[in-house]
């Protein structure tokens, strides 16, 4: 017995119980099914298990903690993750997953975590952020010999759930020696599956959505025992589009808990970290002073374009970049929906792919994996919810066709290539309104940026294409207008009026560059011209009454204060300290009404203009000279007279009526008189013996022929000599045959004996 070492039989038995239910829950789940329907590029491996017994693992838990308390042994310098307090398990996944240096943010991040600080960690992206903290995760639950049982230990919420499957799929691997189970709750997945599956998590990461549907639904989730919350992108968690659903989240978990927050441009708001409740953060940002604020191998430069040329530069950009991976970002689901549908109707030498909110999940795993595999000749069309911590491998080029909302949502799309000390391009495509101002925000955050230049040789239009596409095929035709509307209200709802002005946009040409005839009708803009004027009307309707008494009391300064909305109409510039006559006072009094009405005049439709006056249609007659000749003396310009045409109309209709009246009078009268035709022809016709064959009539067959007993008797013609009918004789016989029709067969019967006696 002493050669053999201890092992403990129910800590062995709970284990393959658990690893019989965890098997399940992996393959089976839908909250833990990575490999089939989260990660559909991933390959199935096997679960390798560590065998540790159990007082290994309790001694390896004594050593973690010593390890802990003496701050001093782990304060050299960092070089591999076996430098760390971590255990064998976390160690082994490393490896296996190819993790064996730290970067920057993780060698500051780690250990602080791990010690249980709360954290406010900010790094640039591609730093591995992610890795910083799903260690401590691991290594602070495995220290709190941390079960099934035990509940929740750790919840991650992030933005976008491409985010959150990227994280969990870095989790199962990292962790896949642990006796951890792990869930993935995000929108798209069936509700009631992951509801009765809830309760045996250990780690959950999710959006903010998801998370609150299920504190708010379901009974069995219970978050009393956290121990740890993160906020990956925590900026963009924090933000307006979440508050709501974060304070909610946020009231439901216990207020003893570490909180740890990273990003890659983090919040410095007072009012946003008193939210999450941080506790003496450990502030960690290893790239704060640097020179710059991006990936030092990521070649940033801008170019400048019209806003009807931006689909010919971006579809040139795609033809001469054919062997490429890029990643092209615009600013609404519906562009991206507009551009993907032409641009796959034109044929380009790379593959599209296209990824934006409104899609089903299923098909955004599908499109997110299909990205990944593919390393050259692809183009991924997406919006913002691809831009923030997605690791996409090697893409060579990111292509901001929109200008970004501000400083922050460059840094975030820009950082989709150049990860991991790797390189790549950002092209940012900005109007020609939208440089200085962007520019000058760029250099303010240490962004370096240079202009480069088109060659206009290599540029290739194909509008004439999309606007025969667009003419074979209404649902495209719908779908440009879509993104055109999508397009303008996006601008005139961004906040930096500086850089997004509404008003210096050409809106008939950006239409006919998506291949519309007509440029679409956008209702809120409508609405605010409208407003517009009305202020005007009111504002005329005033100063022409102070014009009239010679005082003035507004500037043209102070009207274009008042009108700072994002569409400007043409102000009126007052002429002050001008007395004239009466004749110039009274023009300057109508100046402005006569501008307000020549802007109705825009609105007043054709129909209303037809309705108006119209002109007749001339007859002109030629002589033998070809010379025209007026007949009859007829004037050439004859207006044609609605009112007279409606009555001579009325008129006519009244006619119309009446002959249709005497029409259907005489039409009725003649069908009455062939039927009482018909009638008197009937009364002349005389019928059979024994009547018609009725169902209710009795059959006669069986009886004897009357000739063949009594003889032949001579035939009674019912008609006379005289050509007329004899009546009584036909009334008589049809009384006999109505009689008999009436009889039962017994009656029927004894009349026939009677007849044969």
């Amino acid at each position: 017995m002493s050669n053999t070492k201890y092992i403990n039989f129910a800590r062995r038995n709970k284990c393959n119980v658990f690893k019989v239910n965890n098997n399940r829950i992996s393959k089976h789940d839908a909250i833990g099914d990575a490999n089939e329907k989260c990660f559909p590029h991933q390959t199935k491996s096997k679960r390798s298990i560590m065998h540790i017994t159990v007082t290994e693992e309790e001694e390896e838990i004594q050593m973690l903690r010593r390890r802990y308390n003496d701050k001093i042994s782990v304060s050299k310098v960092i070089e591999t993750f076996q430098n760390f307090p971590l255990s064998k398990k976390t160690l082994a996944g490393l490896a296996e997953a190819d993790f064996t240096r730290p970067t920057v943010i993780q060698r500051e991040s780690i250990l602080p975590a791990i010690f249980g600080k709360d954290i406010l960690a900010a790094a640039k992206t591609g730093s591995g952020k992610t890795l910083a903290f799903i260690i401590p995760i691991l290594e602070r639950l495995f220290v709190e010999k941390w079960t099934r049982m035990d509940g929740l230990g750790a919840l991650i919420i992030t933005p976008t759930r491409e985010l959150a499957v990227q994280i969990y799929e870095t989790m199962t691997q990292v962790g896949r020696h642990h006796d951890f189970t792990i869930g993935l709750l995000i929108g798209g997945q069936n509700l009631k599956y992951e509801r009765n599956r809830l309760h045996n998590l250990n780690i959950i990461i999710g959006t903010p959505g998801r998370l609150l549907q299920h504190m708010d639904q379901n009974p069995l989730f219970d978050t009393t025992n956290l121990k740890i919350l993160v906020l990956d992108e925590a900026d963009r968690c924090l933000d307006m589009g979440f508050s709501a659903t974060m304070d909610s989240i946020i009231e439901n978990l216990p207020e003893v808990r570490q909180t740890v927050l990273f990003s890659a441009t983090q919040t410095n708001s007072v009012r946003d970290l008193a939210r999450v409740k941080l506790v003496n953060p450990v502030q960690i940002a290893p790239h704060e002073h640097e020179q710059i604020a991006t990936p030092a191998k990521l070649q940033q430069s801008y170019v400048v374009v019209d806003l009807a040329n931006k689909l010919t530069m971006l579809w040139s950009f795609l033809q001469t970049h054919p062997k490429q991976k890029v990643i092209v970002f615009f600013a609404t689901c519906k562009q991206v929906k507009y551009f993907y549908q032409v641009f796959k109707k034109l044929r380009p030498t790379s593959l599209l792919l296209p990824l934006y909110g409104g899609m089903n999940q299923e098909k955004r795993n599908k499109i997110y994996g299909d990205f990944c595999k593919k390393k050259t000749n692809v183009c991924l069309l997406a919006t913002d919810v691809a831009s923030r911590g997605l690791d996409f491998p090697k893409v060579n080029w990111v292509v901001q066709i929109d200008c970004p909302e501000d400083v922050a949502q460059y840094i975030h799309r820009a950082g989709r290539t150049a990860r991991l000390n790797t390189s790549g391009e950002n092209l940012l495509v900005l109007l020609p309104h939208e440089v200085d101002p962007m520019l000058d925000s760029l250099e303010k955050n240490k962004i370096p940026i240079k202009q480069i230049k088109i060659d206009e040789r290599q540029l290739f239009s194909p509008l004439l294409k999309i606007q025969s596409l667009l003419a074979q095929s209404p649902e495209l035709k719908e779908s440009a207008k879509r993104a055109f509307v999508a397009y303008i209200k996006s601008i005139a709802l961004m906040k930096n009026k500086e850089v997004f002005q509404l008003h210096n946009l050409n809106l008939d040409e950006f239409a006919n560059s998506l291949g519309l005839s007509n440029t679409p009708r956008v209702r809120f803009v409508s609405r605010t011209l409208e407003r517009k004027r009305s202020k005007i009307l009111n504002t005329s309707d005033s100063e022409s009454k102070i014009k009239i008494t010679g005082i003035e009391t507004k500037d043209s300064s102070d009207e274009e204060q008042d009108l700072d909305d994002f569409l400007r109409i043409k102000h009126i510039h007052n002429s002050s300290h001008c007395f004239a006559s009466d004749d110039l006072q009274a023009s300057n009094v109508t100046t402005e009404s006569e501008d307000v009405k020549k802007i109705q005049k825009k609105r007043i439709s054709k129909v209303k203009l037809v309705k108006k006056s119209l002109h007749m249609s001339k007859r002109i007659v030629f002589d033998e000279d070809g010379a025209p000749v007026n007949t009859n003396g007829e004037q050439s310009n004859k207006f044609y007279d609605l009112k007279d045409a409606r009555f001579r109309l009325e008129q006519q209709d009244a006619d119309d009526k009446k002959r249709y009246k005497a029409l259907k009078k005489a039409k009725r009268m003649i069908i009455k008189e062939k039927e009482r035709k018909r009638q008197v022809d009937d009364s002349c016709v005389l019928a059979d013996d024994f009547g018609s064959e009725s169902e209710n009539s009795v059959s006669l067959d069986w009886l004897p022929d009357p000739d063949k007993v009594y003889g032949k008797r001579k035939h009674v013609d019912c008609k006379h000599a005289s050509g007329s009918y004899d009546f009584k004789d036909t009334v008589k016989r049809i009384r006999v045959l109505q009689n008999a029709q009436a009889l039962s067969l017994n009656d029927t019967e004894q009349l026939a004996i009677n007849l044969l006696k």
